[in-house]
């Protein structure tokens, strides 16, 4: 689904910024990274299943 309506003004990078931010919290402390960029679609958070 969509978050933005066609309005959207996909020339700021505020999601850039927010998920460089959550990634810097986030991604540190694991392997595997959580949050994948999905180019042309956006992103994903995967969790790894426990062994």
């Amino acid at each position: 689904s969509q978050v933005w309506d066609m309005n959207f003004d996909s020339d700021t990078n505020v999601i850039e910024v927010a998920v460089r931010r959550l990634r810097s919290k986030v991604d540190d402390e694991f392997d595997t990274k959580l949050i994948r960029t999905v180019r042309g679609m956006g992103y994903v958070l995967e969790v790894p299943e426990r062994a």
